[in-house]
């Protein structure tokens, strides 16, 4: 028989008056001021280590962003040098496009250039992209192209 004199009728009750049990359990020790001030004491010992551990995941962090943005401006800017000598004439009207407008996609290229299909308007983005000299993004079905720096 149960503390509180009522038989438990299901898992449901036993499991209830299980949690009951060690809540007033709980509820005696809290009583005591040295149980209180230990856990005080382990708390505020996890938290110093949870906080040590947060800033040497920034610092790690602050690394990398700091590594990544020096290389991708060192092969970014490189490329740039290189590879406008090398662009054609097609891709050096194509990237003037791109450059005076916010972010175009292949059937405005093909308009543009007066393809009639939108596959060559599309090789040329990915190639001016894989050069470095453009980003992009999937909207939907859509992939649209901006000039880098916009």
């Amino acid at each position: 028989m149960a503390e509180t004199g009522i038989e438990p009728q299901d898992e449901t009750e036993k499991e209830f008056q299980s949690l009951m049990f060690d809540v007033k359990y709980d509820k005696e020790k809290f009583n005591n001021p040295e149980t209180i001030g230990l856990l005080m004491y382990r708390l505020s010992k996890q938290r110093k280590e949870t906080n040590h551990l947060f800033s040497e995941i920034l610092d790690k962090l602050g690394e990398m962003e700091k590594t990544f943005k020096a290389s991708n401006t060192g092969r970014v800017e490189q490329s740039f040098q290189v590879d406008e000598k090398m662009l054609s004439d097609v891709d050096r009207k194509i990237y003037g496009y791109i450059d005076e407008r916010d972010k175009v996609d292949a059937a405005e290229i093909k308009e543009h250039l007066g393809y009639k299909g939108k596959n060559a308007a599309s090789a040329r983005l990915n190639s001016l992209y894989k050069k470095g000299y453009l980003n992009k993004e999937r909207v939907g079905k859509r992939v649209l192209y901006w000039a880098k720096g916009q």
